[in-house]
């Protein structure tokens, strides 16, 4: 099954990815799916982000719009280049949240994916106190975590920001990380779902499932997410790498 299908994208989307485990992997899957359905997308972040491996335009807000005349879909685009960025050589500044529900309101694209928050490389996060930027407008919010971080120690090494992660689910720095563990954090309102908007559809997607085994894990956490809420319905085990995506739906769906 194609991402886009299974996120029940139409011909209008803004999709906000948050997270850790795979983000940027899952928006270069859409601008790919998009593009060869015939769709304009826009790739761009409300944060930071190293710069895709698409065409990249730079520019202030006020000349967005223009800016995005003159390139042909799929783009990427950013405010700014980040002097001395951490961890990698180059990165780009986003937008806030309006200029971008303005590019996707006047036609620019036809989807317009945002890459929502950081994670610094790690595997599974729960957010900060200023964290997700969310634009209000988004359809979709799909939040990502990684299969790999199941068995490992919850601790910086795997996690960003694991005493977040601890007192969400009352574990402790350093205990070993559960399906459970991910699923409670997927299906919080101070974990996968904060600051999603209401009329947001949200998809959760665990990533790296490359085997039998780890796909079996990450239908474990799903299951526990969907039992601990009735925000979501439906998540997706996925290996972009192996061109896995599965859908499991709560059983009361």
């Amino acid at each position: 099954m194609e991402l886009s299908t299974a996120l029940g994208l139409g011909d209008r989307a803004l999709v906000a990815f948050v997270g850790a485990g795979g983000k940027k992997t899952a928006m270069h899957r859409l601008a790919t799916e998009g593009t060869e359905q015939g769709y304009g997308v826009g790739f761009t972040t409300t944060t930071q982000m190293p710069p895709p491996d698409l065409p990249l335009t730079v520019t202030n807000a006020e000349r967005l719009p223009d800016a995005l005349l003159e390139v042909e879909p799929p783009v990427a685009f950013a405010s700014e280049w980040v002097a001395d960025p951490e961890r990698v050589d180059r990165k780009v500044r986003g937008f806030d949240p309006e200029p971008l529900t303005s590019v996707l309101d006047r036609g620019f694209v036809d989807w317009l994916l945002v890459k929502a928050d950081g994670a610094r490389r790690r595997e599974f996060k729960a957010p900060g106190t200023d964290e997700p930027v969310v634009p209000d407008e988004a359809t979709h919010v799909v939040p990502v975590a990684s299969v790999h971080a199941v068995g490992e120690p919850l601790a910086e090494a795997v996690v960003h920001r694991p005493e977040r992660v601890a007192a969400i689910t009352d574990l402790s720095v350093g205990d070993t990380i559960t399906p459970e563990t991910i699923g409670t954090v997927l299906a919080s309102p101070d974990g996968g779902l904060r600051h999603v908007p209401d009329t947001a559809v949200v998809t959760p997607v665990i990533n790296k499932a490359d085997t039998p085994d780890h796909q079996e894990t990450a239908r474990a956490v799903l299951e526990h997410a969907l039992e601990e809420t009735t925000r979501f319905t439906r998540g997706l085990v996925t290996s972009f790498d192996r061109d896995v995506c599965l859908p499991v739906e709560s059983e009361s769906s």
